[in-house]
């Protein structure tokens, strides 16, 4: 998976599933900045990586169940 510019992180100054910027990116490390509150974290590449596939997992997970709970209102 390649980094895009901005992916969603937890923010270790606000505590939220925020959207990060790239700011840099060398060999395996990154630094991002949270959308919310600029805090600037220096992490790998790897970890970014993770975090993002998960989230995007429970994402699509969260949207499944409502459109399975739509068809089932439909009834």
């Amino acid at each position: 998976m390649e980094i895009d510019l901005c992916q969603i992180y937890t923010c270790p100054r606000c505590r939220m599933e925020t959207p990060h910027y790239l700011q840099v990116r060398r060999e395996e490390r990154v630094a991002i900045s949270c959308s919310r509150c600029q805090t600037t974290s220096l992490l790998e590449a790897a970890e970014l990586e993770n975090h993002q596939a998960w989230w995007e997992a429970e994402l699509e997970q969260i949207l499944s169940g409502l459109e399975e709970n739509g068809r089932d209102d439909e009834h």
